[in-house]
């Protein structure tokens, strides 16, 4: 074999091998563009979890990942995707006491350097969202701290509540005469509303401890629709309730639910005219289920409404609903956002009979 015949495969060769060398840099260049657009995305979206898994998927899609699903549990929050497409998918799981990320990819092609690419992309969203959730329960534990500087405060109220009682006690035992009586009653009229209001803050702020923290106390039967009408009442709302019934629990979890949810319509009524309330009360020997919804401006962001912290209203501390979920989930019930094209309906299913 001689030079001559040689000489046209080695160029050969090294063409095939310059070509195959483009190709992987043109890869290498894409994934790397890509990965830093992901990086970017994060930074602008100010570490919004949320919002950084919704918006990631056209970027993914450039470097031909087709699909991107997960499961991620965080301080009682979850979040999940299903896979969609049905091919192999390359996944990674890390669990610790506070929160546990699962993700997954699945790539258009996986052959070759791709394969490595794609492993390279995976560790960097993973190191993405591991990263956000971290900064979420850092948040989330700031602004617990800062709330439990709050007790100072609470036991003032608790202070000023127990001398109001002791006071009402000492006045009962020396009404000996009519005059006394009468001046007696007009006092409670004046004073109580305040003081009601004042130990409501106080229990809706201790609400927040574990469920056995929280002294147990008496339950006993109490009328939904009763109820549901005098806190609508309340807050002046234009409401309409259909069914009826009655569960077994502690009165006052039940206000603080129903409360957090209706304060919410009312504050919306007074941004929005003619806002409307409609309650639904359906009960079976189990569940109770009361669906609660308004005509008034839909919210995008539904999901993350029970998510400590977070307030569509400006100035908002975002503890209402989160503190009605909690309320709820420690009587083993459930509450949802549901779909709806305008307005915003929540679903309350409550125990009929909690046992202790």
């Amino acid at each position: 074999m001689t030079i001559e015949t040689v000489y046209p495969f080695f160029i050969f060769s090294g063409l095939i091998i310059i070509g195959v060398l483009v190709y992987i840099r043109y890869l290498t260049r894409m994934a790397i563009r890509s990965i830093l657009e992901c990086i970017n995305l994060n930074t602008n979206l100010q570490y919004d979890l949320h919002r950084f898994l919704s918006e990631v998927g056209p970027l993914l899609k450039k470097i031909n990942i087709d699909d991107l699903f997960y499961d991620i549990t965080y301080m009682n929050n979850s979040l999940a995707r299903e896979k969609n497409v049905r091919r192999n998918a390359i996944e990674k799981t890390i669990e610790r006491g506070d929160y546990r990320v699962h993700i997954g990819i699945v790539p258009r092609h996986s052959r070759g350097e791709q394969h490595y690419l794609n492993l390279i992309v995976l560790e960097i969203l993973f190191f993405l969202i591991e990263m956000d959730v971290l900064i979420k329960i850092k948040i989330i534990n700031e602004t617990f701290y800062k709330f439990s500087q709050l007790q100072t405060f609470i036991l003032h109220d608790a202070k000023n509540l127990a001398q109001f009682i002791e006071f009402l006690t000492y006045n009962v035992r020396h009404l000996d005469t009519a005059e006394r009586q009468e001046r007696f009653i007009m006092y409670l009229k004046e004073t109580l509303p305040a003081q009601s209001r004042r130990g409501a803050t106080i229990i809706g702020l201790l609400e927040m401890k574990k469920e056995t923290d929280v002294e147990p106390t008496e339950k006993g039967h109490i009328d939904l629709k009763v109820l549901l009408e005098n806190l609508a009442r309340n807050y002046k709302l234009d409401y309409t309730i259909t069914g009826e019934g009655s569960i077994v629990a502690e009165e006052y979890r039940i206000i603080s639910i129903f409360d957090n949810i209706l304060r919410n319509v009312y504050e919306k009524s007074l941004e929005e005219r003619d806002v409307k309330c409609a309650v639904e009360i359906t009960v079976d020997e189990k569940n109770a289920t009361i669906v609660i919804s308004d005509t008034g401006s839909p919210i995008e962001e539904k999901a993350r409404l029970f998510e400590p912290f977070f307030s569509t209203k400006k100035g908002g501390l975002g503890i209402g609903l989160f503190q009605a979920k909690n309320i709820v989930h420690s009587m083993k019930g459930d509450i949802q956002v549901l779909s709806r094209a305008t307005g915003v309906t929540f679903e309350i299913v409550l125990p009929t009979c909690r046992e202790v």
